[in-house]
């Protein structure tokens, strides 16, 4: 008897060898990523963070990233919520975000738990710092951002500074400024005259009165890669050809230093990132990007790449929940990608040293 249950038993264990082969074999289920993007028909955001994920997938077919694309109106943070909402409700526990700071403090509550981790690459507002959520920045925040450019243009020549704030995104604008005021009073030498103004509805003649006064520079506190920031330049460099123009990094990118015209050899670009011909990684990307859908994309998918690579790597190594993901990226002091490593605080924030570039020219070659 008991020879006739070992031979059963042999049986069934050659019978389920391949099933048990098969189980242990199988690829793992792809997880969703939402990537979360400017929804405007033709432009350069929102279309380069779906082609950087696009690309992305198309190197790493073994990847377990299934892209679930959402876009959304910028200039309506209220509709931001239900669109991030809709994404969860067909299956997305993870998102990347390349939305404005109004946006991301509209939507925080929704990753206030482990419901859902974001990974966001363009909201600087302070709002969202020191916060022990699911919302991580690979990006520092408005605070870090102004004093460095507050301290860049305090080295500036001159007295008496234009800056201009745009009004669309105040969760942004409005702390950036406090922070560098604060920081350049400190300095005690440059006199700051401000004036607010909607960017996108921007009129030269409006303007004019204003930049023709006296001013030894002049800084656009505006962001979301707006094209007009490009003809503002354009104008104070006509009344002012000797005068640097500071931006935010949240202009850099071709449509608005093609704008800008011959103001752009006068323009200071703060950044994140190096300038493309001093980082072969960098300047491989872009130029592989280019390639492959025939047009200049903007900074902000260089934080999108490195975004997909942190999320695949976690995956990678078996950890698929939103709780599961965060544990692993706060714990590891630096994340290497392919454009540069990532080191983040307790609370998912990250800091980071700027760079001022000046040779624009070379960043559209």
């Amino acid at each position: 008897m008991m020879k006739r249950v070992l031979s059963l038993l042999a049986l069934l264990s050659i019978l389920m060898a391949p099933l048990l082969w098969w189980w242990l074999s199988r690829p793992a289920p792809p997880i969703p990523v939402a990537v979360v993007a400017k929804l405007t028909y033709g432009a350069v955001v929102g279309s380069s963070e779906m082609n950087t994920a696009e690309l992305y997938l198309e190197e790493h077919p073994q990847s377990r990233i299934q892209l679930l694309r959402v876009y959304e109106e910028c200039n309506r943070p209220e509709a931001t919520v239900p669109l991030i909402e809709e994404a969860m409700g067909k299956g997305a526990r993870f998102f990347i975000t390349t939305h404005p700071s109004k946006c991301a403090v509209a939507s925080m509550h929704l990753f206030a738990d482990s419901r859902a981790l974001v990974i966001n690459a363009a909201s600087t507002s302070p709002v969202l710092t020191g916060k022990d959520d699911f919302l991580l920045r690979i990006i520092p925040d408005a605070v870090q951002e102004q004093r460095a450019i507050a301290r860049e243009v305090g080295r500036l020549p001159g007295n008496r500074l234009l800056v201009l704030l745009d009004e669309s995104n105040r969760p942004y604008t409005e702390p950036a400024f406090a922070a560098f005021a604060a920081e350049f009073s400190a300095q005690g030498r440059w006199q700051i005259v401000h004036r607010t103004l909607m960017v996108s509805e921007f009129k030269p003649e409006d303007y004019r009165s204003l930049m023709v006064e006296p001013f030894d520079a002049l800084y656009i506190l505006a962001g979301t890669f707006q094209t007009a920031i490009g003809n503002i330049a354009q104008l104070f460099h006509y009344l002012h050809p000797e005068a640097p123009i500071l931006l935010t990094p949240w202009a850099r990118s071709p449509d608005i230093l093609e704008s800008a015209g011959d103001a752009i050899d006068r323009i200071i670009m703060p950044s994140l990132y190096a300038p493309r011909h001093q980082d072969q990684a960098l300047d491989a990307f872009l130029r592989k990007f280019r390639a492959r859908f025939d047009y200049e994309p903007h900074a902000m998918i260089i934080g999108v790449r490195q975004a997909l690579e942190l999320l695949d790597q976690a995956f990678a190594l078996g950890y698929d929940t939103p709780a599961a993901v965060k544990g692993y990226l706060l714990s590891v002091p630096s994340h290497q990608t392919s454009l540069g490593p990532l080191a983040f605080d307790r609370y998912g924030d990250l800091g980071g040293d700027f760079h001022f570039i000046r040779n624009l020219r070379k960043e559209l070659q």
